[in-house]
């Protein structure tokens, strides 16, 4: 094992760790500081933040995994993605911070029962079982990546690397909260978008040309360039379809959402979403490039979602593939610790207050807020360690549930007045159920992605009973 990459890969990670504890010096005495940054975001924290915690090892692992194994088909997730984000940051953005600031409202739960202005349980309880359970798989998918770029790096034993991609999280996670995940986000997305940039661009050198990487690709798998990965008539739109529709899953998503919430004002979001279209170009690009000049390269890899570390090993210098490595293990930093902020400020926030007598102090607060994050931690360590070990599908599967379950919601929230609380009940619902259902059903499974299906419904459950139960809205007032 090469002791300059363990040491250039520490320096780096230490780095993160001590930008994000040092962020800590900003931080405020106040009950959204640890779960908003006091909603004081600027636009390159609230930008980049939101994109690395979205995209993360999904994209640098998962994603570069997808395009190795499928070829040319993999693009089709670009034009659904790049819908979620003009239409996160250009439609819903500042309407969700906005509402948020005026009432004061910290979590996606509280925004739900803030938006229909009721106490109903099930407004409560159906959000934070879904946060919960969806966010748990997330993290470890996160978790996984981590073990399995420990792995193919330093040659640790897969538990070893999850545990370690842990210990790094909560190094930062809980002495500075949200501002500390932040702020440490600004120099891991900037570190995916070097590595995407410059790996592809090292990879396509030594293949020598297009043609050269086009025959490799013909030779390995003629699928690999074609449109469909090799599906045909219905099968094939209905694979294209399912890449297009993880766009939808972008209204959704807790740990995005909360970035709207914290943006100082609406100035912050305009250039915000700029500056993450720019981003998520680079990146995607980059990763569906390299995943395709990977295939070419090394042929057939016994795991793809290990290609970008087996070629850093194999490319870089020491020193430089310390820094890439440490690009990977940013990007599962950067969506695992937003992930368990957003699920233990849902649990301390809008759980412990329902079964408490009286109502918690600043410091209870903030107390109940870090031991949730590390026993939720230690919960998603243990999912990691399960024999279901491909992050692209763990990542769909939680992406899908909360882009079903919540999507609509948020969107005929924002935009509708008519949208009433049972409406939103049934619309959470049936999004997180017809995920389920859709997803451990192998005939539906292989006919198109689950979240399609899922938020259509939801979509239209949600509109349908609005619709009928307007009146009982009105009455409630």
């Amino acid at each position: 094992m090469d002791s300059v990459l363990i040491a250039s890969f520490l320096v780096y990670s230490l780095a993160i760790v001590g930008f994000g504890l040092w962020s800590t010096r900003m931080r405020k005495k106040t009950d959204d500081d640890f779960v908003l940054a006091n909603r004081e975001l600027g636009p390159w924290a609230s930008s980049l933040s939101a994109s690395a915690s979205s995209e993360s090892g999904w994209v640098m692992l998962g994603l570069v995994g997808e395009a190795y194994a499928f070829g040319l088909s993999a693009i089709w997730i670009v034009p659904g993605i790049a819908a979620g984000y003009l239409f996160n940051w250009f439609i819903l953005a500042k309407r969700l911070r906005r509402h948020t600031s005026e009432t004061g409202a910290a979590t996606l739960t509280q925004f739900i029962s803030s938006r229909f202005g009721t106490d109903s349980l099930a407004l409560k309880l159906v959000p934070v079982a879904v946060i919960t359970l969806a966010m748990l798989g997330y993290v470890a998918a996160q978790m996984n990546a981590a073990g399995k770029a420990f792995n193919a790096v330093f040659e640790l034993p897969y538990e070893w690397g999850v545990v370690a991609g842990a210990i790094i999280i909560l190094a930062y996670t809980i002495t500075g909260g949200f501002r500390a995940i932040c702020w440490t986000d600004i120099i891991q997305a900037s570190f995916m978008v070097i590595a995407l940039i410059f790996m592809p661009i090292i990879t396509f050198v030594k293949l020598g040309s297009f043609e050269a990487v086009g025959n490799a690709l013909a030779e390995a798998d003629p699928a690999l360039l074609t449109w469909a990965s090799g599906n045909v008539g219905w099968a094939g739109l209905g694979f294209v379809i399912g890449l297009l529709g993880i766009g939808l899953g972008y209204p959704g998503q807790p740990h995005v959402l909360s970035r709207f919430m914290a943006a100082k004002n609406d100035k912050t979001v305009k250039r915000a979403g700029m500056i993450s279209m720019v981003w998520f170009i680079l990146v995607y690009t980059g990763a569906i490039a390299f995943g395709l000049f990977a295939r070419a390269y090394f042929g057939d890899l016994t795991d793809p979602e290990q290609a970008l570390p087996i070629a850093v090993g194999e490319f870089l210098p020491a020193v430089l593939g310390g820094f890439v490595i440490a690009a990977i293990v940013s990007a599962i930093c950067s969506t695992a610790d937003s992930q368990l902020i957003v699920v233990s400020s849902t649990i301390s926030r809008d759980v412990l207050p329902m079964i408490r007598s009286k109502a918690a102090t600043f410091l209870q607060t903030q107390r109940a807020d870090r031991i949730v994050l590390v026993l939720l931690a230690m919960l998603s360590i243990v999912f990691a360690l399960t024999e279901n070990r491909v992050i692209f599908e763990f990542v769909l599967y939680a992406w899908s549930a909360l882009g079903a379950a919540f999507g609509p919601v948020v969107i005929l929230g924002l935009l509708w007045k008519g949208c009433t609380g049972k409406g939103a009940i049934g619309g959470m619902l049936t999004g997180a159920l017809v995920t389920i259902v859709w997803r451990n059903t192998p005939e539906l499974k292989a006919a198109v992605y689950e979240l399609v299906p899922a938020f259509i419904l939801a979509f239209a459950v949600t509109v349908v009973a609005s619709l009928l139960t307007k009146e009982d809205q009105k009455e409630s007032r």
